[in-house]
């Protein structure tokens, strides 16, 4: 893992337009701490797919180039794909949507692909500001459902103990204090012909 201060990247993204939304670790901790630690080996961001280019040229300006595939769960269509510079590492999500124009993501199980469908606000949720930089994160509840998700499918392993579940836990008390873990569940499919 790379111990380094994201709060200047995290400076810097805030200067694109569109905004950039981060989510994992870093959200987690802006949203729940108001503070970001040192302690994290990459930035994550969630754009739709049909942003790729936009946001390839954006982060290339920032010295981020040579992006490359980190995970694709099905031909042709990445999930994520990665970049650094220097100490500092950033990843694309890429989101898609359906026909309902609901956001979902494609990973890849043991019994073919799945989609797992996140809220339609994730991209609404006000900036939080830290020592003066507005940093955008996911809704909460797309934060709970992607980690859940992600752990129900297990696509990249067990939750990490003392971290994963401590910050769902946290989330779900902080946004969600009268809702039990399995009615904030996403919706979790097969993809048909994939």
């Amino acid at each position: 893992m790379r111990v380094a201060d994201y709060m200047p990247l995290l400076g810097e993204l805030a200067s694109l337009e569109p905004p950039l939304f981060i989510f994992g670790g870093i959200a987690e901790e802006v949203l729940l701490d108001r503070a970001v630690s040192p302690l994290h080996g990459d930035v994550d961001v969630l754009i739709p797919r049909d942003q790729l280019e936009l946001r390839t040229e954006q982060l290339g300006k920032l010295g981020f180039r040579d992006f490359a595939v980190y995970y694709e769960p099905l031909p042709g269509r990445p999930l994520v794909i990665g970049s650094s510079r220097g100490d500092l590492g950033l990843e694309l999500n890429l989101v898609d949507h359906d026909d309902t124009g609901r956001p979902f993501f494609a990973v890849a199980t043991e019994d073919g692909p799945v989609a797992i469908s996140v809220p339609r606000d994730l991209f609404e949720w006000p900036p939080t500001i830290i020592g003066g930089v507005p940093i955008h994160t996911l809704s909460p509840l797309a934060l709970i459902q992607i980690r859940a998700g992600l752990t129900a499918t297990g696509v990249f392993g067990p939750p990490r103990p003392g971290k994963d579940e401590a910050h769902q836990a946290r989330l779900i008390q902080a946004f969600f204090p009268d809702r039990d873990e399995d009615s904030l569940m996403p919706r979790i499919s097969a993809i048909a012909g994939a």
